[in-house]
Order: structure tokens, then sequence, then C-alpha cells
């Protein structure tokens, strides 16, 4: 029987507040396990500092930093935070791979459900996945150790560094799912003309980009974008993807996963192919 005596504390403001002595117990036993979990936190920050891995993140160290980033240590066959090691694999991918398979990117990949799917149904494809949050680079690295992926490849960067780490005509394909539309700020759109500048580069002719969105006017405006460029000619788009003669080999992501649940607007997708 649950104890509803009342007992008289100080509160977190200084004043004197009554709870019963089962809500003081509960209170004392998220204490302990907030305690122990700062204690813990303290201890992985300390090894951050140490091994001067805020460094590559920030301007000078701190107390206390994302515990994802102390769990990325653990994966260093699957993700890369680097900068320097990253741009020093530059045309040089397939020596990371260790084979000759064509590399796929993805920029943006949430926490890596669509790439790491990928990788597991194409094994004689090469996978490089772009994400900048901790959490979410962290949680493909494990799902790609855990299925014991050889083809897959997580990294820190952002889209418009590519040149800095994607030597030319390194890439077959690119995949943007579900990208910000920055309405009322379109230029700041991943998907524009200096995405392309940056494709003519990087991407082999005849590589792919494919786009999906549940954006109406980001469709659109993508479909007029590469009407206008003399590389690019858009080979197939759809306005209703899981409804189309691709809904089959779909891949679904995490976002796409939950927007379908909660919503019954259609997906559209776009394949761009690079011609020249």
């Amino acid at each position: 029987m649950e104890n509803n005596n009342k007992i008289e504390i100080i509160g977190k403001n200084g004043q004197k507040i009554k709870i019963t002595e089962a809500e003081q117990e509960r209170r004392n036993k998220i204490k302990k396990v907030n305690d122990e979990l700062k204690k813990i936190n303290a201890e992985k920050s300390k090894i951050i500092n140490e091994k001067e891995i805020w460094k590559y993140f920030f301007e000078k160290p701190k107390k206390n930093y994302n515990k994802y980033m102390y769990e990325m240590l653990e994966f260093p066959e699957y993700l890369m935070y680097n900068n320097k090691d990253v741009d020093e694999y530059c045309g040089k991918w397939n020596e990371f791979f260790q084979n000759n398979n064509d590399i796929y990117l993805e920029i943006g990949c949430g926490s890596g459900n669509f790439t790491v799917k990928n990788a597991q149904k194409f094994k004689d494809r090469n996978y490089i996945a772009l994400e900048l949050r901790f959490k979410r680079l962290v949680l493909g690295a494990k799902k790609s150790k855990k299925r014991n992926l050889s083809n897959i490849l997580f990294i820190r960067k952002r889209a418009e560094t590519i040149l800095d780490f994607i030597g030319e005509n390194e890439i077959a394909g690119v995949y943007i799912n579900f990208p910000d539309p920055w309405e009322g700020e379109e230029k700041k759109r991943v998907i524009n003309e200096s995405l392309f500048a940056r494709l003519d580069i990087i991407m082999k002719s005849g590589g792919v980009l494919f786009f999906k969105t549940d954006h109406e006017q980001y469709y659109e405006d993508v479909l007029e974008l590469v009407d206008r460029l003399a590389n690019y000619e858009t080979v197939y788009h759809t306005r209703d993807l899981h409804n189309s003669e691709k809904s089959d080999e779909n891949i679904k992501t995490e976002f796409e996963e939950m927007f379908l649940s909660k919503h019954s607007m259609n997906i559209k997708y776009i394949e761009i192919k690079k011609v020249k």
C-alpha cells in the first residue's frame, strides 16, 4: 500500500512544500539515476578532452559534451569526423573500400536507415553518407556494424564541401531525400545550380541524382531547374512514388515512414541523369 504520509521539503526556489513519502522516494530514485548519468558523462567528457576529440568540433575544450561524441570512437571503420582524414581520401575512396565498385553518395542521411538498406541490398556498391548530428551518425554506424556491412561509411561533412573530399568522376549516384524546402528562403536549398556545378566535377557521366520530397513546389522547382541545365536531364519523375512503377523498389527513409503513417500527402520523386 502506497505511503501517503506528508513530509515537508525545501523546493528548488527555496520554498517549503509538502509531498508524500512515496513521492520523496520517487524523487530520490530519479536523483540517484541522474547523478550516475552525470558521473558517466563527466568521465566520457574527460576522455574526449584527453584525446582532444573536441578540437574537431569546437575552438576550445568544454566540461560537458554531447554523449554521442564519445560513442563515435567506437566505430572507426564506419564513421569519420576528422576533416583531415576525410579529405585525404579525395579521389581514393575505392582504396578505402578496397574494391573498384561504384560509389554512391547520400546527402543528409539522418540515422542511416536508407543508406544501410541500400548497402544491404546492393553489396556490389559502396555508400558514403553525410550527416552532421552526432546521434544520427552513431545510430547509422551501429546499424552498419550490427549487419557487418563493409560497403558503407558515415562522414560528418556539409554538402557544400564535397569538392574537398570527393574526387573527379568518383561518384556514380547521389541521393537527396526530403531536404528542407526553405520556404521563403529558397536560396538556401541544397538542390540548386551550385550543387550541379559540383556534381559536374564529382559525378560520372551517366550518373544519377535521386530526389524525394513531400513538398510540391520544391518538386516543381527542381524540374524547372534541370530543364535549364545543359549537362542534365530528368529521366523519371512522379508526384506519387508509392503508387508508381517505382514503388516496389523504393527504400523508405525514417522520415518517409513517419510521414506516411501520419499524413496522406503523396511523395514526389525525380531521377536526374548527367548526360555529359
